[in-house]
């Protein structure tokens, strides 16, 4: 099992939209994928897949509470091959309790041990900061995949204090890394997107080969409540999330099938 944390220390972009299709892509594939959502303040994942937070019968915050078990709380079968841990207000909240806390850095990767040997892959979609939501995140992945939308010039920065924040928690006894940085929301016509890809290629960092292309498309698709990969399989921003696939199981060893 791999579990990778997706995460940009800037909001807006494509983090949900990156966790959401790859999900998809790599289930689709034959494997079995966890997602999970980790943001309580827009719990966007879950809405990505077409689950209103009040449906769920459990979510991220009674597992990492230790209300529910994993188990208890997952909705099965959102996707082909994609199960989902989702995520309400509520979880926002936690960040309070997490606080006093003894090892409140590693208190996600206690409530999922045990519980994924199911699982050929797990997607953490972090918050969009750095929060202990997100610390945890860190501390419960092996590998972390940034994505940058290079429509705004301001994700470079979020990967830069990612990247730190990281350096921070492998100094605390995590072992996460960057396995990949995606390049999303790419359109080649654009001069800052030039310029935000030649300051990606600066950070020295692992950036994947796959683009995904700047479609209105996506948008539309988190509205319905279902990724674009499972809604629209032949829109190139599909194929463009199968090929990441591909190359995430080079890159981090995904496994195509249990």
């Amino acid at each position: 099992m791999t579990a990778i944390a997706v995460s940009n220390l800037k909001g807006g972009v494509g983090k949900t939209t990156t966790v959401a299709n790859l999900a998809s892509a790599i289930g689709e594939s034959g494997a079995h994928v966890l997602a999970v959502d980790l943001d309580g303040s827009a719990f966007a994942l879950t809405r990505a897949f077409g689950i209103a937070p009040s449906q769920a019968t459990g979510t991220t915050f009674e597992v990492m509470a230790g209300q529910a078990q994993l188990e208890e709380a997952v909705i099965s079968g959102v996707a082909r091959g994609v199960d989902l841990l989702p995520a309400r207000r509520e979880l926002a909240s936690l960040e309070l309790q997490l606080v006093s806390e003894m090892g409140r850095e590693t208190v996600l990767a206690r409530a999922l041990s045990g519980h994924l040997a199911g699982y050929d892959t797990v997607l953490l979609d972090c918050p969009p900061m750095l929060s202990l939501l997100t610390v945890n995140a860190l501390f419960a992945a092996a590998l972390v995949l940034a994505p940058v939308a290079l429509t705004d010039p301001g994700a470079v920065q979020g990967l830069i204090e990612l990247r730190g924040a990281i350096e921070r928690a492998r100094s605390a006894g995590a072992t996460c890394q960057i396995v990949s940085v995606a390049r999303v929301k790419v359109d080649e016509r654009r001069l800052a997107s030039r310029a935000i890809d030649g300051a990606l290629s600066e950070l020295g960092l692992p950036i994947a080969q796959t683009t995904v292309p700047l479609t209105a498309a996506f948008d539309t698709a988190i509205a319905r409540g279902r990724p674009l990969v499972v809604g629209e399989p032949d829109n190139r921003g599909s194929w463009a999330y199968r090929r990441l696939a591909d190359e995430l199981r080079l890159t981090a060893g995904l496994r195509a099938a249990a």
